[in-house]
């Protein structure tokens, strides 16, 4: 992945940011908000999304998804659950997150 393209954008790829966030959320108190727990897989293994296309929606990304971000699968389950219809962002989705990560 590539490191921001804007000069207020934090220097890291994608997955090297995430990966920071990950150490910090285990680093964190096990009683404070954000801490993370050391049997969870790490955070670009969970989202399991193309990066590339993440970065090149991050300006716009609720705009784009509205108020759910999450692969296809977990927005219909949201959608069931919130007894919707319809969430904004399902086709966005499926290019940004996928079932297998994007090598």
């Amino acid at each position: 992945m590539r490191p921001g393209r804007t000069s207020w954008a934090t220097p890291f790829a994608c997955d090297d940011y995430l990966e920071l966030v990950g150490w910090n959320g285990r680093a964190t108190h096990p009683r404070r908000r954000g801490f993370i727990a050391e049997y969870r897989p790490k955070i670009p293994d969970r989202l399991e999304f193309d990066g590339e296309t993440f970065i090149d929606y991050a300006g716009s990304l609720l705009q784009e998804f509205g108020t759910t971000v999450g692969a296809p699968d977990a927005i219909t389950r949201y959608c069931a659950r919130r007894q919707s219809k319809y969430l904004r962002g399902v086709r966005l989705a499926g290019k940004v997150f996928s079932s297998e990560r994007a090598a």
